[in-house]
């Protein structure tokens, strides 16, 4: 069964992995402490970041999925920058077609149902839903990069429910993750440094790439285990 703590475990053990964290910090680091005064230069760098850090999640799981000795990705920044734009080019349909198909259910049956409360589990429900298409759609692409294994829309819908249910209980686990570390790291940061200091904006921006990598191992264990697996037992 995926585990974070595995996750955790196995993402920290990577080669280099403190300078490399050190080096995709930098980005988010910069956009923290850009003037957002000046509006065009602070889109450009939140794009490029945005780029960057999503081909670092989805150079980290094709690593574990495809058994790499390294989790997180080299220090080729331009080549992970080019993963993540061409992981956004193929990507996005999906996301937007998720998106806007779940608005319409929902605004289709809005109108039968009278309760406020229940119109929002039923949107949440259905968002969720959703959602997972475009999550099953990322497992198959970061697999190969190869764009056609992202609309492969009969393993979408085949895996699709239970992919969602192992992205919630990642986003809990991780949730507590952040919880067990973020908050004493960030008591003792905000006790000698300051919420606002350089340092402690680092460390979290460390953090947060961190993250990314563990988001991305977890995904590559789901993707092995509900996708592949089923796959060889079908065949």
């Amino acid at each position: 069964m995926a585990s974070i703590k595995d996750a955790v475990e196995e993402s920290f053990q990577d080669n280099g992995v403190f300078f490399k964290i050190v080096v995709y910090s930098i980005l988010p680091f910069l956009i923290v402490n850009f003037s957002k005064e000046s509006l065009p230069g602070y889109v450009v760098l939140t794009v490029i970041s945005a780029f960057l850090l999503f081909g670092f999640m989805l150079k980290c799981t094709y690593n574990v999925r495809a058994g790499n000795n390294e989790i997180m990705p080299s220090f080729n920044i331009l080549s992970v920058f080019m993963t993540g734009l061409k992981g956004i080019i193929a990507l996005l349909p999906v996301g937007i077609i998720s998106y806007f198909l779940g608005a319409l259910i929902i605004m289709l049956f809005s109108k039968f149902i009278p309760s406020e409360d229940i119109l929002r589990v039923f949107s949440y429900i259905i968002s969720a839903i959703c959602a997972s298409f475009a999550y099953t759609s990322y497992l198959l692409y970061a697999n190969r990069f190869k764009i056609a294994d992202a609309y492969n829309f009969n393993l979408i819908s085949k895996y699709c429910i239970d992919i969602l249910l192992a992205v919630i209980f990642m986003y809990v686990q991780l949730a507590l993750f952040n919880i067990i570390i973020g908050l004493p790291l960030g008591y003792l940061l905000w006790l000698f440094l300051g919420i606002q200091n350089p340092i402690t904006v680092f460390i979290f921006s460390m953090l947060s790439v961190f993250n990314l990598a563990v988001m991305g191992h977890y995904l590559a264990q789901v993707s092995y285990e509900i996708i592949a697996i089923k796959e060889k037992e079908d065949n």
